[in-house]
């Protein structure tokens, strides 16, 4: 197979895919190592801005995915409607952030952090596909231990937990703030 091919079935797989397609997924199919992978999304994605395509391949979740571009994100939600509708409470917010930056976390952990008891809250992150256990810990009681799912990394467009922004970061953030 051609390189041509080998791009031709990447945009392939990751069109008829509803969900991030993983990068070991795309080399396999491809016949590829993961550098040229690298390689040829680097290509796609550049011939997709070069020709200002309506769509764009995303790096996400630790795979790829095709998404429409977001310059057309008000049209097409006015089109189809809007997905999702449902937004994170401050609170929800807070929890998935600590559990997001401490992985994996007990709940006991979460709540020394809050202050404040959290087991609702992790229900409807858990129901939400946002956390996940991801064991017990090997202390007394074997407490439940939480960290991020996939979904979390799509819905919040990160390639992994690695990128999230740097705690000092933020702090500068806060600090450079003019209100």
């Amino acid at each position: 197979m051609s390189v041509e091919e080998k791009k031709a079935l990447i945009e392939a797989l990751l069109f008829i895919e509803n969900e991030p397609v993983p990068y070991g997924v795309i080399c396999k199919h491809a016949d590829i190592t993961k550098s040229e992978m690298a390689k040829y999304m680097k290509e796609l994605q550049d011939d997709y801005e070069v020709r200002q395509s309506g769509l764009l391949i995303n790096e996400v979740a630790e795979g790829y995915q095709m998404i429409a571009h977001p310059r057309f994100s008000l049209i097409l939600s006015k089109i189809y409607g809007v997905k999702n509708k449902s937004k994170l409470s401050k609170v929800s917010l807070e929890v998935l952030a600590i559990i997001a930056y401490k992985q994996p976390v007990t709940r006991a952990e979460i709540e020394s952090v809050r202050g404040v008891s959290t087991e609702r809250t992790i229900k409807q992150l858990l129901e939400k596909d946002l956390i996940t256990i991801v064991g017990r810990r090997e202390t007394v009681g074997r407490p439940i231990e939480l960290g991020t799912t996939k979904h979390f990394l799509k819905i919040f467009n990160l390639k992994s937990v690695k990128d999230l922004p740097q705690i000092r970061e933020i702090k500068e953030m806060e600090f450079n703030k003019t209100d």
